[in-house]
């Protein structure tokens, strides 16, 4: 990855607040935002939930048929 994409995409990251940037001489450091993180991963949870619960099910009729088939 180039060096422009690189600070194209921390930039992008700052604006969003997920990470907050600073100098130190020469350097420019990132630091990790993490609160704004922790909300969407209780967003994300709910959907890792939702889908958890979707392959259990799925699980469930695959093993049905494998028996109905065997039977």
């Amino acid at each position: 990855m180039s060096q422009p994409a690189i600070s194209k995409h921390l930039k992008v990251l700052e604006q969003a607040g997920l990470i907050s940037r600073t100098r130190q001489g020469t350097m420019r450091l990132s630091k990790l935002e993490a609160a704004p993180l922790k909300g969407a991963s209780r967003w994300i949870g709910t959907y890792q939930e939702y889908w958890a619960e979707s392959f259990n099910r799925l699980d469930d009729l695959l093993r049905r048929t494998e028996h109905e088939q065997h039977d």
